[in-house]
């Protein structure tokens, strides 16, 4: 399992990477087209738009994995040890419920997508892979809060808990 997850945390890593850095490029492009040659580049501004919505949530995943969403810790600061640990757990099996909706939702919207034929306006791929986004991300991230509750649960079941490691 651990080597499924060092393969999942360094593609999400590259193709993040790839993404953002190609992403930037295109805008770059576009800009020096449109103001140094008074020509726009109709794609562009689209596909760019594309790869940063992959990007976000390819990049949601690797901040699951290193613990950077934004959370409110008023109750986390308040309690420690076992008791912090279980709240992890509660908070991760809560987003792995919204995870769940996420992902059905986004397979319903790309099964609309390819039902009605939907095409990007001036590149005309299908928009069934942009919205893939949404689902891949959401899954991609759905496995890293189920790893983490298999993790902190066996790390209970261990008594392998320090008083302040928990961080949510």
């Amino acid at each position: 399992m651990k080597k499924i997850i060092n393969y999942l945390n360094r593609s999400e890593e590259v193709v993040a990477s790839m993404l953002l850095i190609l992403a930037s490029l295109l805008v770059f492009v576009q800009a020096v087209f449109r103001y140094q040659f008074n020509y726009s580049l109709a794609w562009a501004e689209e596909i760019a738009q594309m790869m940063i919505a992959w990007f976000i949530f390819i990049g949601s995943s690797i901040a699951v994995r290193e613990n950077a969403h934004i959370n409110m810790d008023a109750l986390v600061t308040l309690i420690s040890g076992k008791a912090k640990h279980i709240l992890s757990i509660i908070v991760d099996l809560i987003n792995i419920t919204f995870c769940l909706i996420i992902v059905i939702a986004g397979i319903g919207m790309i099964s609309s997508a390819i039902a009605m034929g939907a095409r990007a306006t001036s590149i005309r791929i299908p928009l069934y892979i942009p919205y893939a986004s949404v689902p891949v991300g959401v899954f991609l991230m759905l496995i890293r809060y189920v790893y983490n509750v298999v993790i902190k649960i066996k790390d209970l079941m261990t008594g392998n808990i320090a008083e302040n490691e928990v961080e949510e």
